[in-house]
C-alpha cells in the first residue's frame, strides 16, 4: 500500500502525449486548446460609440451649444471627417468620425428638424461614451492560451477576432466495464441477493464530463476466461481500460489476476479511504485503472485519480483543485462546522457541503454518513475534505476542500 500522493505522481508520470486536429470553431466548445490563440485584429476594430446621439467636439462648445447636423452615421458606415462647428447624428457601435471627441445622449439633446440643427442640454467631457479601438481585445495580444478548456464565452471570443478553426486535442475514448454476478441494469428486475449496477452509468457520465468518449461494454460475467475477453476488447479499442470491482483477493475477483497476465500492474492498494483497493497499470500498452466495486470507493477514485489523467492525456494545462506537474492537491480553504478525528492510518477524503455565510465566509458542513456504502454523500456533497492520519479538525478550524466538479471549480 502507498500513499496518495505517490500513487498519483505515478499516474501523472504516465499520461498520453495529446494528439491534436484543426477544428471548425463551431464544434470546438468543450476541447481543449493545443496552441495559444493570438488576436489578428484590435476589438473594437475602430473607436465606436457606445450610445446613440451626436458625435461632436468638445472644443467647440466654447461657441455655444446649437450646431448643424452634417452627416448620420450608423454601424457598419464609413465616416466622413466631421465637418468644423458640427455634429454628426450616430448610433451605437458606429464609427466615430475623425475630429469626434465625445459622443453626447440622444435624450440629452433636442432636434430642430426644419433647419438640420440640434441644441444639447449637456457639455460633454473628453472621451465620454466612446470605446476606443483595441479597448477589449489588442492585435497579437492573446485570446486563449494553450491547454485551455474552450466555454461558450470562448466561443465568442474567438469568432470576435475571425477564427474559424482552430488547433483541439482529440477527446481520448475510454472504454469501461463493471463485474458482479450481482449487478442488474436499473430497467431489469431484482432478484435476492442482487443490486443496481449505479458505478456503470456515472462512469459513463463522469468520462463524457471530462470530454473524453465513454465506450461502456456492460457487465462482465465473475470468471477467468471472460474477464481476460473484455480485458483485451477494452484495451483494444480505447485509449484507457477502467473497471469496477474484482480488485481483492477473493475467489470470484479475477480482474487484478488477468490484468497482471495481459499486461502490468503499477501500484495496488493506496493508502486513502474511500478507496484503498484501487490498481492502475496497463494492458498491452493501453492504460488502466481498477476502481473499487463499492460506488462511493469508485466515485472519488476516479474524481481523484483517474480524472487528473484524463484530463492531462487530453492536453488541460491545470486543474483548480490538483498541480498537474507535482502531483499535489491544492484547492481552496473552509471553516469547519464539524469535529472529527481521522484515528486511522490513511488519507480520508470526506464527503461534504460548502456554503457561503451571512459573512462572506465559506464554510465547509460534513454529510451525516460517511460510509463507503452511502451512495447519497456523493449526491448531496459538492466537496471532498481530506483529512490526514492523525489529523483532527474542530468547529472553527480551517481545512481544505476539494470541488467535486470536474475541472476543479468551486460549485455553491
Amino acid at each position: 500500500m502507498i500513499a496518495f500522493e505517490a500513487g498519483l505522481a505515478q499516474i501523472l508520470a504516465k499520461t498520453l502525449e495529446p494528439e491534436f486536429e484543426s477544428i471548425s470553431l463551431n464544434k470546438a466548445l468543450g476541447l481543449i486548446t493545443a496552441a495559444q490563440q493570438i488576436a489578428a485584429i484590435d476589438v473594437p476594430s475602430v473607436d465606436n460609440s457606445a450610445m446613440d446621439g451626436y458625435a461632436v467636439r468638445c472644443a467647440d462648445f466654447m461657441r455655444g451649444n446649437t450646431f448643424t447636423v452634417s452627416q448620420r452615421i450608423a454601424a457598419g458606415d464609413l465616416a466622413r471627417a466631421l465637418e468644423p462647428g458640427s455634429v454628426a447624428r450616430i448610433f451605437t457601435g458606429a464609427m466615430i468620425p475623425a475630429g469626434a471627441d465625445a459622443v453626447i445622449l440622444q435624450e440629452d439633446s433636442q432636434s430642430l428638424v426644419e433647419s438640420n440643427q440640434v441644441t444639447f442640454t449637456e457639455t460633454p467631457s473628453l472621451g465620454q461614451h466612446i470605446r476606443l479601438a483595441g479597448q477589449d481585445i489588442r492585435c497579437q495580444s492573446e485570446v486563449v492560451a494553450k491547454g485551455h478548456r474552450l466555454s461558450a464565452g470562448d466561443i465568442g471570443l474567438l469568432a470576435s477576432v475571425g477564427v474559424s478553426k482552430l488547433q483541439c486535442y482529440r477527446p481520448l475514448t475510454v472504454a469501461f466495464f463493471s463485474t458482479g454476478d450481482e449487478l442488474k441494469d436499473p430497467e431489469q428486475a431484482l432478484e435476492p441477493g442482487q443490486i443496481y449496477n449505479s458505478n456503470r452509468y456515472f462512469l459513463a457520465a463522469k468520462i463524457a464530463e471530462c470530454g473524453a468518449i465513454p465506450l461502456d461494454l456492460g457487465r462482465c460475467p465473475d470468471d477467468a476466461a471472460s474477464t481476460a475477453q473484455f480485458l483485451l476488447k477494452a484495451a483494444e479499442q480505447a485509449d484507457c481500460v477502467i473497471t469496477t470491482g474484482g480488485m481483492s483477493v477473493g475467489e470470484e475477483d479475477y480482474v487484478r489476476q488477468q490484468v497482471e497476465a495481459l499486461g502490468s500492474i503499477d501500484f495496488w492498494k493506496l493508502a486513502i479511504k474511500p478507496g484503498k483497493p484501487v490498481a492502475f497499470g496497463q494492458i498491452q500498452g493501453t492504460a488502466f485503472f481498477g476502481l473499487p466495486g463499492n460506488p462511493v470507493s469508485a466515485y472519488v477514485t476516479f474524481h481523484l485519480l483517474v480524472r487528473p489523467w484524463l484530463l492531462k492525456s487530453m492536453g488541460l494545462a491545470n486543474l483548480v483543485d490538483i498541480d498537474l506537474t507535482t502531483a499535489s492537491l491544492t484547492g481552496y480553504s473552509a471553516m469547519a462546522n464539524f469535529e472529527r478525528y481521522n484515528r486511522g492510518r490513511r488519507l480520508d477524503f470526506l464527503r461534504g457541503v460548502v456554503r457561503i455565510n451571512v459573512d462572506g465566509q465559506l464554510i465547509a458542513d460534513l454529510f451525516d454518513n460517511q460510509s463507503s456504502g452511502v451512495l447519497t454523500s456523493i449526491s448531496a456533497a459538492n466537496i471532498l475534505i481530506p483529512m490526514a492520519a492523525g489529523q483532527k479538525l474542530t468547529a472553527g478550524d480551517h481545512c481544505a476542500i476539494l470541488p467535486l466538479s470536474c475541472f476543479g471549480e468551486l460549485k455553491i
